[in-house]
């Protein structure tokens, strides 16, 4: 492995580190000159002052110290420290790789201290090129890499750098001739606008006019914008007080809005309690219900036995109204008339009563109907007359005459008195009748000869 002290044959070191001084930035130059006492020291004595102008005489300062150290690395380190950044894509490749797990590895594997830094054959053929050759010679002389000899020939051989020349000459004669007929073109391209140039000042002049045209125009225009900017203004201050006002709205509309949802917060709270015991009454209610409905259906149970014993009953009935028929029968109705000493209006009601039991169609007597139509017909005046009385109030008003009103109910009572004498005498008989002691067999014939029937 070569060293880079080892002896460099061929290699102008002095034109080499001139060439690395020249390519350092002067900011940082003057920030290895500031940290380097002694080179300061040199470089402002006299008065001199660290500025771009005086690079010159810097950079012989640097060069000077360096041949004085025989461009040993204790010399050139911090020059080329500065140097080396300057260089983005060669120091980023260099770096990236250095600080890799990769070369950790190649390190370990090699024996390698932590302060040494060398290239593998295929690393350095994945990173060498010709078109950073000085570069690379910059990094062979005055950095801490370690090349190999063939890594070393590599970089020194001049042939490599003349056949990129070549291809670089021969690259730059192609780039001639295309500049050559671009020159002629443009020549061409210049005779025509010169022929045109003339034509162009005639427009110029037009233009010049349209322009004077255009700067009345942009005038009138910004007369134009400073009175609506102005009008602009006055709208912003009336947009800005209905905006105040649209807030203060707010607030109030906020605040309403506030107070009602409070509002109807209380009363949907109220009405959950109310829903609540109204749930509550519903599940109470239900569960009576539950025992009415057992109720029910115990009522009506009780109700279909109270049915048979009702139509027991009604049979039971209707052979017994036989026997009070049988009685209407045998009574003498005209003989009964003549004995009740009726007057007259109740002896008219009365004759209608035996006209009727004489005259059926059957020419038969029945209790169940004949008797239940006239004591309904003696009631039937009663009824009316105590309507007529208890709707007085407003029958009176409907009439329109007071006295007319009750003079015509005078009849009515006359009638209601009659007809309860009536029914006073016709129950008076019927318990007389009802209450003797008859034989069947005495009432199998009629004491009323049947009527005859109309031819």
């Amino acid at each position: 492995m070569l060293v880079n002290e080892s002896k460099l044959q061929g290699v102008n070191v002095k034109d080499l580190f001139t060439r690395m001084v020249s390519e350092v930035p002067w900011a940082n130059l003057k920030a290895y000159v500031q940290t380097n006492a002694q080179l300061l020291k040199m470089a402002t004595i006299g008065g001199h002052r660290l500025e771009p102008k005086h690079r010159d005489r810097v950079d012989k300062l640097i060069l000077r110290e360096a041949e004085k150290g025989n461009f040993a690395q204790t010399a050139t380190n911090g020059v080329f420290a500065a140097w080396y950044p300057v260089h983005a894509e060669l120091h980023q490749k260099l770096e990236d790789y250095f600080h890799s797990e990769a070369y950790t590895q190649y390190r370990q594997d090699n024996s390698l201290g932590d302060d040494d830094y060398v290239l593998s054959d295929e690393k350095f053929a994945e990173f060498f090129n010709l078109d950073h050759l000085p570069e690379w010679r910059v990094l062979l002389c005055f950095s801490p890499l370690k090349f190999s000899d063939a890594q070393a020939d590599r970089i020194l051989d001049d042939s490599q750098g003349n056949s990129l020349l070549l291809e670089r000459i021969k690259t730059l004669e192609e780039r001639n001739a295309t500049l050559e007929k671009r020159e002629q073109q443009l020549a061409a391209e210049a005779d025509r606008l010169r022929d045109g140039q003339q034509q162009s000042q005639g427009d110029a002049l037009e233009s010049r006019k349209a322009l004077r045209q255009m700067r009345a125009d942009l005038d009138a225009a910004n007369v134009r914008l400073e009175r609506a900017l102005a009008e602009g203004r006055k709208l912003k201050e009336q947009l800005d007080a209905a905006v105040g006002d649209q807030q203060s709205s707010e607030q109030t509309i906020r605040q309403k809005f506030t107070a009602e949802s409070s509002r109807l917060q209380k009363e949907i709270d109220r009405l959950q309690r109310d829903l609540s015991a109204w749930q509550s009454k519903y599940e109470e209610q239900r569960l009576q219900n539950k025992d009415l409905e057992a109720g029910i259906q115990e009522a009506r149970r009780e109700v279909s036995r109270h049915e048979v014993i009702a139509t027991q009953a009604q049979a039971q009935a209707k052979r017994l109204s036989g026997f009070a028929d049988l009685i209407l029968q045998r009574i003498d109705w005209p003989k009964v008339g003549a004995a009740m000493k009726l007057t007259p209006r109740m002896r008219l009601q009365f004759n209608s009563l035996i006209r009727k039991l004489s005259y059926e169609t059957d020419r038969s007597l029945t209790i169940e109907g004949t008797l239940a139509e006239f004591w309904d017909s003696l009631v039937a005046p009663e009824r009316e007359l105590i309507k007529n009385i208890a709707q007085s109030n407003s029958l009176e008003v409907m009439n329109g005459d007071v006295d007319a009103y009750w003079m015509g109910l005078t009849d009515a009572f006359g009638d209601v008195q009659i007809s309860l004498e009536a029914r006073g005498v016709l129950l008076k008989m019927l318990h007389e009748i009802f209450y003797q002691v008859i034989d069947m067999e005495d009432l199998k014939e009629a004491v009323i000869p049947q009527s005859k029937e109309k031819a």
